[in-house]
């Protein structure tokens, strides 16, 4: 009978703590990349150069789900990217529009290197 009470005390504690940890995910839009932060400790960085759009529909097949809410419903922002196994990445701020418009600006911003700048010049090794 003990052992039933303390598993489901222990099975209570660990929904409650996911539930508070589910609502500390935060999002930051960076000069290189868009990080997923819990704590302040990055969970998911996604380059900048890698986003191909921005939309709010979601989309058909495999996601990266990085929710920070129990009803994702109408904060859903999906992410599209060129490279990797899943290319959609689903996260719901708060504000899914404001969000949106910072992230396709640090996008604009950060494009491909220039011609001429150090970052274009070929590599040269002897």
């Amino acid at each position: 009978m003990k052992l039933a009470v303390f598993i489901a005390l222990g099975l209570l504690v660990a929904v409650f703590l996911f539930a508070w940890m589910l609502g500390c995910i935060r999002y930051q839009i960076g000069s290189r990349h868009f990080k997923v932060k819990l704590f302040g400790v990055c969970l998911r960085r996604i380059p900048l150069e890698d986003i191909h759009y921005i939309t709010k529909r979601r989309p058909a097949g495999l996601a990266e789900n990085w929710w920070n809410t129990m009803r994702p419903n109408h904060r859903m922002l999906v992410i599209r990217r060129y490279h990797g196994f899943c290319k959609n990445v689903i996260v719901t701020p708060r504000n899914r529009y404001v969000l949106k418009a910072e992230l396709e600006k640090a996008v604009k911003r950060s494009g491909p290197p220039l011609a001429g700048t150090p970052d274009s010049l070929p590599l040269v090794s002897e």
